[in-house]
Formats: C-alpha cells, sequence, structure tokens
C-alpha cells in the first residue's frame, strides 16, 4: 500500500471546515463574488464555454445573477462514455453564478449592494475573484489597481452583512426567551450556553474581517450557526486574475500580497489565471492546431525568459477552477454505466 502524502490530512480537514455549515441539497452552487470589471462575467463565459454572460467593460452590466452550468472535466467518466457508447450520456456539471461586482458601501445599500448580497446568500460557495493585473483599457472602480485593498472591501462588506444579520439573531434569540418565560421586552434574558458562545466566536472574527467558516466550533455551535443564514460560512476559493504577461511567466508584484493577506484572514486556496490567455484560447477552440500552437508559442516566451520545467508549460486552467468548485462544495463522483447511459 503506498504511503499516504504528508498534505492529504490538512486538504480533508480544510474541506470539511468548510462543508461542515453546508445546505444539504441536490443542487449547489458556487457563485462569483467580486469588485466590478475585475472578469467575472469573462471567466463566466468561459467557464460555461459559450457568451452567455454579458461582459462589459462598465461597473454593473451584470445585475441580475447570470446561471451557467460547466461540465467537470473527469478522465474516468469519458472511460467509461468511450467503453460503452450509449445514446445517452450525461456528465456531472458545476453550477455557476456571475453575481454582480459589490463595491463599499453595499452592505449598507450603495449601488445594489442589498440585491447583490442576496444573490451570495442564495448560493453555497464563493469564488471571490480579484483583478491582480494593470491596465489602462479596463477601468477600476477605485480608480487604481490595489488588490489588498479591493480583498479588504469585499471581505469587509460580508462581514458587515454578516454583524447586521448577527445582531438581528441575537434579538430574535432573546425575544424567544421573554415569549417563553412572559417577560417584559425590556428584560434581557441570559441566552443558552452554546448560543452564546457560537455569537462570541462568530463576532470575535467578523469584528476582525475574517470569514466565520475558517473559526474552530463545536459541533454544537455548528448546528446552532447553520440555522443563521451567515454569508461568511460558505466556502471561498480566491481566484487572482493576472495579466497573460505574468500567468505565462507564473510571477506577480501582487500575488505574494494576496496569499499573506488570504493567509491573515482565515487561509484559502487560491488559483492564479489570466481571463486574457484564457480568452485568447478559447477563441481558438474550433481550431485544435491553432490552439495547440498558441500554448506552444506561450510556452516558449516563458522559454525565452529562462523560466523552463513543467510549471512553466503554458495550459488553461478552467478544468481545475471547475474541480475546486465541486472539491470547495464537497461534491463527489458515483458512476451508472451500461448500454443504455452513462452518468
Amino acid at each position: 500500500m503506498p504511503p499516504k502524502k504528508k498534505n492529504a490530512e490538512p486538504e480533508d480537514l480544510g474541506a470539511m471546515r468548510a462543508a461542515r455549515f453546508g445546505r444539504v441539497k441536490n443542487d449547489l452552487s458556487m457563485g462569483f463574488v467580486g469588485l466590478p470589471n475585475v472578469g467575472k462575467s469573462t471567466l463566466t463565459n468561459l467557464l460555461a464555454g459559450a457568451s452567455h454572460a454579458e461582459a462589459a467593460n462598465y461597473p454593473f452590466c451584470t445585475i441580475d445573477p447570470n446561471v451557467v452550468r460547466c461540465i467537470v472535466p473527469d478522465q474516468k467518466f469519458k472511460y467509461l462514455a468511450k467503453t460503452y457508447n450509449p445514446p445517452s450520456v450525461v456528465p456531472a456539471a458545476l453550477k455557476v453564478v456571475d453575481i454582480a461586482g459589490i463595491i463599499r458601501g453595499a452592505s449598507e445599500g450603495a449601488g445594489l449592494g442589498n440585491a447583490f448580497l442576496s444573490h451570495i446568500a442564495a448560493v453555497d460557495g464563493i469564488f471571490h475573484l480579484v483583478r491582480a493585473f494593470d491596465s489602462d483599457e479596463v477601468v477600476h472602480v477605485d480608480d487604481s489597481v490595489d488588490p489588498i485593498r479591493d480583498l479588504e472591501t469585499i471581505e469587509s462588506e460580508l462581514c458587515l452583512k454578516d454583524l447586521a444579520t448577527l445582531e438581528s439573531v441575537l434579538e430574535n434569540e432573546k425575544n424567544k426567551i421573554r415569549k417563553a418565560k412572559g417577560i417584559a421586552r425590556s428584560a434581557d434574558p441570559t441566552l443558552d450556553e452554546s448560543i452564546q458562545s457560537a455569537y462570541d466566536k462568530c463576532k470575535q472574527l467578523l469584528d476582525s474581517n475574517t470569514p466565520v467558516q475558517t473559526g474552530e466550533f463545536n459541533a454544537t455551535e455548528v448546528d446552532v450557526i447553520k440555522d443563521w443564514g451567515l454569508i461568511t460560512t460558505k466556502p471561498q476559493v480566491y481566484v487572482c486574475n493576472m495579466s497573460k504577461k505574468n500567468f505565462i511567466r507564473k510571477a506577480s508584484k501582487y500575488l505574494p500580497k494576496i496569499q499573506e493577506w488570504v493567509n491573515s484572514h482565515g487561509g484559502g486556496q487560491i488559483i492564479p489565471m489570466s481571463c486574457e490567455f484564457e480568452e485568447e484560447l478559447f477563441f481558438l477552440k474550433d481550431d485544435p492546431a491553432a490552439q495547440q500552437a498558441y500554448l506552444d508559442e506561450c510556452t516558449q516566451e516563458a522559454k525565452d525568459l529562462g523560466l523552463t520545467g513543467p510549471q512553466f508549460v503554458a495550459k488553461s486552467v478552467i478544468a481545475r477552477l471547475i474541480r475546486s468548485g465541486r472539491a470547495a462544495l464537497c461534491l463527489q463522483s458515483f458512476y451508472t454505466a451500461g448500454p443504455k447511459e452513462v452518468r
């Protein structure tokens, strides 16, 4: 029996940490969250394999959430489909929601904040997309590129919304006790120990601009928090949209700062990618030879800079994004195969 990977246990624990607050249902979804003009709609189009969302260079171009289903790359499924060659083939899919950009003050209704935050509350996991490229052609809602400021803006708005929810929850719990004991509304009843400890831990995390899902809670506290509907209990995957040039050379002045920020806010997976690179590759989808030539050209560009090795071989990260979304939601695949159908 081969030895277990050293990092296998932490990864499993991280996935379960995020899943413990999850809702049990058949149709789980990930949602793209970020400031306006960071590439959410462009990336949603790429994930879906078609231009379903309106990708435009101005804030709030996506108002109603755009929903797409992404086919999950799976070599085992392909093997079964090829082996049985049935008339019906049903692959697994990841539901992804493109949510309009959030701006500072969204938790208080700025922009279209209340509607956007309700869309975030409706999904089960978050792709937190942050802009890590400089361009005069793509306007920034704050007029300058600063990924750390953007991360702080989004996280603080989500945490502020949860703090407001937390205060409402606290008052509702106290009202239940007042009603049950028949005491005056002005009275300040003592909460159940598990509710009070869950509230105190959540508030401490949110006050420090840290997602609730990264905290340490016992099983009773988790059961209590699950009913509160806090946005920051959802698993997050951080996606860094880089320039094509930086993506090819696998380096950016912003990445170390982003990594440091994520580590100081509970940790999480970071996926560097480039919408510019992915879009150019996608437009060649009808010509596999041209796609390969494009990838070879990008790989050669890295070699010309003295960058060699498997990590500098140019390739798409779209499949990795989809798999990361499924992993964040703790989704698993079960196969049914036969002459009539593979699914």
